[in-house]
């Protein structure tokens, strides 16, 4: 088995080994994976936090060591809280060294790590902390993203879909949750009525072929954040998602699952 670690910003992970496939999620900075199949220069990788499987040109990646996947995937992270910060890279053999943006969820093991002959170094270590598992944390993580587009595939301030808004908001508490909406529903506790909802709860919504195609989290007072065009906070009910200014449901509700 190879192991990997994604050490650029952003890169797309796409369902068939194609340039042209489409993104059917990212990895980000910090994310850590198993070589599943390589073909030329695209490799097969399974992720580690989520076990989501796709494509990403291998460029964008560094292989590491089975002892330092070992090691890092054990050792618990610290998450940078800022729309952006810097990190730098240099190589210990030639001791070239770059500096580069990494965003709002990225994830380190330190303000200074080494992963094979690749040290990396945070430029502002108060851009970076500890995971508060908090729903309070929760909310004011989901808020920072407001405004951001819709992306699919997508899990950055960036462009960002719906599923990913919530399991990026997760990450950040240290909450570690599947990737897609139909496989999230399957993980936390059910909660009966939106009456009976609190802060953080995930609200899942169905098409009309009965099948799971959106969710949300819930912040109170009827309300709900999600990815819609662009993340937003809408009103919600036992119907489903009715917007301001609207009336007519954008989304049917299925159920609600509570995580913490």
């Amino acid at each position: 088995m190879r192991y990997g670690f994604c050490h650029i910003a952003i890169a797309p992970l796409r369902k068939e080994n194609s340039e042209r496939s489409e993104m059917i999620s990212q990895l980000i900075f910090g994310d850590c994976f198993k070589i599943l199949e390589q073909i030329e220069d695209k490799i097969l990788i399974e992720n580690f936090d989520d076990q989501y499987v796709g494509w990403v040109d291998q460029k964008q990646t560094t292989e590491i060591s089975q002892a330092d996947y070992n090691a890092y995937t054990s050792t618990s992270k610290q998450i940078v809280t800022l729309d952006q910060t810097y990190i730098s890279q240099t190589n210990q053999k030639t001791k070239q060294r770059i500096i580069y943006p990494i965003y709002l969820g990225s994830q380190l093991i330190g303000e200074k790590f080494q992963l094979g002959d690749i040290l990396f170094q945070i430029l502002e270590p108060k851009s970076i902390n500890k995971p508060k598992t908090n729903i309070l944390s929760l909310i004011t993580i989901a808020l920072k993203y407001v405004s951001a587009p819709y992306l699919w595939g997508g899990k950055s301030l960036y462009g960002i879909d719906c599923s990913g808004l919530t399991q990026m908001c997760y990450k950040q508490i240290g909450v570690n949750i599947l990737r897609d909406a139909k496989d999230q529903i399957t993980q936390g506790e059910d909660v009966l009525s939106i009456e009976e909802a609190e802060k953080g709860d995930l609200c899942f919504f169905h098409n009309q072929e009965g099948k799971i195609t959106h969710v949300g989290i819930y912040i109170g007072s009827n309300l709900i954040i999600h990815a819609s065009g662009q993340v937003r906070i809408d009103t919600i009910d036992q119907k489903g998602i009715l917007p301001q200014h609207s009336s007519t449901y954008t989304h049917h509700l299925n159920k609600i699952k509570r995580y913490l």
